[in-house]
């Protein structure tokens, strides 16, 4: 009798220790995904802050000689010129759909056509579609954003910092 109480509590000492060992794998395997992930997103930042423009972030097609200031547009790399002789320039005044919160805590969303950004502040100023609508929203309040024409989602805080870079090369900082 006492032998077959001592298989079952080794069952169960066995059970339990695979238990432990399946956690503990999908934590380390869940921490690895999480470092990975974060490592793409700085390295990402880190890229648009060094001048480079992703898919996501809008742009505008700008020449050589239009821009302001008489000062070199902010470009991709040589490689990137089209055969029209335009560059890729951040578009610094899109047309978003935004998902916010509102100051008192309330889900927000508006379609704006931004007008101001402020790099010290870290706001957008725009206005809607109605006379008289402008909305002020704060970098950090921001849930989402997509392009209002295509749909297309993008980054914020890409954006943003690809603005600052854009106004850094242009010497309006």
């Amino acid at each position: 009798m006492g032998f077959g109480l001592d298989l079952f509590d080794n069952a169960q000492l066995r059970l339990a220790s695979g238990l432990l060992l399946l956690l503990a794998l999908g934590g380390w395997g869940w921490r690895w995904i999480a470092t990975q992930r974060s490592a793409r997103r700085r390295i990402a930042a880190a890229r648009v802050r060094a001048g480079h423009l992703p898919n996501e972030i809008p742009t505008m097609r700008g020449g050589l000689g239009g821009t302001q200031n008489g000062a070199a547009p902010d470009t991709l790399p040589e490689w990137f010129i089209q055969t029209k002789g335009g560059h890729a320039v951040v578009d610094e005044r899109p047309r978003v759909h935004l998902r916010y919160r509102d100051p008192q805590g309330h889900k927000a969303e508006c379609t704006l056509q931004i007008e101001q950004v402020d790099l010290r502040r870290r706001f957008i100023v725009g206005h809607g579609d109605l006379p008289g609508q402008t909305r002020v929203v704060p970098l950090h309040a921001i849930q989402s954003a997509r392009m209002a024409a295509t749909g297309q989602r993008f980054n914020v805080d890409f954006w943003f910092d690809a603005v600052k870079v854009a106004r850094r090369r242009r010497g309006d900082s």
